[in-house]
């Protein structure tokens, strides 16, 4: 009985450590992209989108790149080890990755700017509608890589030619998970709006999102560590 309630009390410890995790975090993430936020939430008050507005968007949304890959550092270890340091792990990520996060965030920002902007040409002219393809399969390919990208970043200390050849050749092999990973941020969206969670949706969204990509993606830094043996790549 004994062993059991131990058992229980282990449980119920564990989850209320998981929820604190996911909190904190999130507020962290959102507290180092403030300025996306504003922009994000001044847009909202506009019908209409041009040119300008994406592309202060854009710019807003930079800061976003190294505490992604902070956010996706600590969910990779609590899949791996089921412990952090929450507070420690993520600004130490932060700082390690700062500079390389922010070089393959902007570039890939660069890219959607201008296939978002080509979007909006391609909306307004009807005679370019079916042309409007091409942008709308970049946009996907970008998002694709990200997902490889990020997760790849976050555990090895590569050379960028080699993080972006590795996220190719995965994104090849494992497209699911790409699209598995869309398919979960939509459910979860909808599934917290349904149940008229939109308050707590700020709080929890990006890190169980960032912590179910690092569980899918699990496999494949196995692969690269295996890979390179630890001795070409050092693990963070």
């Amino acid at each position: 009985m004994s062993k059991k309630r131990e058992f229980n009390d282990g449980v119920i410890v564990k989850f209320f450590n998981y929820v604190w995790w996911f909190l904190l975090a999130n507020f962290y993430f959102w507290i180092l992209n403030i300025p996306f936020i504003f922009v994000a939430l001044g847009m909202n008050n506009y019908e209409t989108i041009d040119v300008y507005m994406i592309i202060i968007l854009m710019l807003s949304s930079i800061p976003i790149g190294p505490a992604l890959t902070a956010l996706l550092s600590i969910m990779g270890k609590l899949t791996r080890e089921g412990d952090i340091d929450i507070t420690k792990d993520f600004f130490e990520a932060y700082k390690v990755n700062f500079l390389d996060s922010v070089f393959f965030w902007t570039l890939e920002i660069i890219i959607l700017t201008l296939a978002w902007i080509e979007l909006l040409y391609f909306n307004n002219n009807f005679s370019l509608t079916l042309v409007k393809i091409i942008p709308v399969i970049l946009i996907f390919i970008c998002v694709s890589i990200w997902f490889h990208i990020f997760p790849i970043l976050s555990r090895f200390y590569l050379k960028k030619k080699e993080i972006f050849a590795l996220s190719l050749m995965y994104l090849i092999k494992k497209i699911y998970v790409c699209i598995i990973s869309i398919a979960a941020a939509f459910i979860l969206w909808n599934i917290f709006i349904k149940i008229k969670f939109i308050v707590i949706l700020p709080l929890f969204f990006v890190s169980i999102v960032c912590y179910l990509v690092m569980l899918m993606e699990k496999s494949m830094l196995i692969d690269i560590e295996e890979k390179y043996n630890n001795k070409d790549a050092e693990v963070q």
